[in-house]
């Protein structure tokens, strides 16, 4: 789950899109208040009640300007393919939940002159996971379609999206930062878990090394996930694919044998799949 979430996703940074999809947004929550009216401003004068009801797609708008406009804009080394996340694209939603829906509760009690019942909060807080939920779906369609262009027109570099380049130099450090080991991307035959410790498990001219760097599999994972030779076949051990002669079934399931190393690598029930899509598009 947690390798699921550290997934590299892309943030999609087109301003006229964002622009119009927040502006939409925030034009379908002020007519949704006006039509439904769940929330009913204590204000006998109807401009005045329609000018709280603007206010509240304002506050959107507002919002999602900074938090998916400026924000990205201003830092934009935050936000780059290489740096952003699963992880990191849901806790930037749930900030705007948070931020959205307590600007509405207080607006709407203090403003709005509308008692804050538990009810009231429910409206809003759906109010905001819906506007969340819209973009995400605007944001993955165009960068989808934005794909198929791009496949279709043969505008995308196969090498340079698929396949790493050639003597990639990785380097592995310790969880305290305190010592270094560097390596080139086709030397490394299989890296396995060593209680808190890796041993990287690498080829050098005709030799078979090994070299223990305190860290986790876990970790050392992250490091090699933008590299589609390396796939994780055990909870203990990843290996490269590019030195993997075979793969065999057995009594106790999958095991990949690898060139110039002596024992059979066995591939736990939870990676089999993903083992062999990999080796499958390799």
């Amino acid at each position: 789950m947690q390798n699921s979430l550290n997934t590299k996703h892309p943030y999609y940074n087109d301003l006229r899109l964002n622009l119009r999809a927040i502006i939409g947004i925030s034009l379908g929550i002020f007519l949704f208040l006006l039509f439904f009216q769940p929330l009913n401003p204590q204000n006998p004068d109807f401009n005045n009640k329609l000018l709280v009801l603007a206010a509240f797609g304002g506050i959107t708008l507002i919002l999602l300007g900074v938090l998916r406009i400026i924000i990205p804009s201003t830092f934009p080394e935050s936000f780059t393919p290489e740096k952003w996340t699963i992880n990191k694209e849901i806790l930037w939603d749930l900030l705007f939940v948070v931020l959205n829906s307590v600007a509405f509760v207080f607006f709407a009690r203090y403003v709005g002159k509308i008692p804050v019942t538990f009810h009231i909060v429910t409206i809003i807080v759906i109010l905001t996971l819906t506007a969340v939920a819209i973009l995400a779906v605007v944001n993955e369609y165009h960068f989808l379609k934005k794909r198929v262009i791009e496949l279709t027109t043969g505008t995308i570099d196969y090498k340079d999206e698929i396949l790493p380049k050639e003597n990639v130099q990785i380097e592995f450090e310790s969880e305290n930062k305190s010592e270094y080991f560097n390596i080139f991307l086709d030397q490394i035959l299989l890296i396995k878990s060593a209680n808190n410790y890796v041993e990287v498990i690498y080829k050098e001219e005709e030799n078979i090394n090994k070299k223990l760097i305190r860290n986790t599999l876990t970790n050392t994972e992250r490091l090699l996930s933008k590299y589609p030779t390396i796939i994780r076949c055990h909870r203990s051990c990843i290996v490269n694919r590019k030195h993997i002669q075979k793969i065999t079934k057995g009594n106790e399931g999958l095991k990949l044998t690898l060139f110039d190393y002596p024992q059979d690598i066995y591939v736990s029930r939870q990676y089999v799949l993903k083992v062999k899509e990999a080796l499958k598009t390799y």
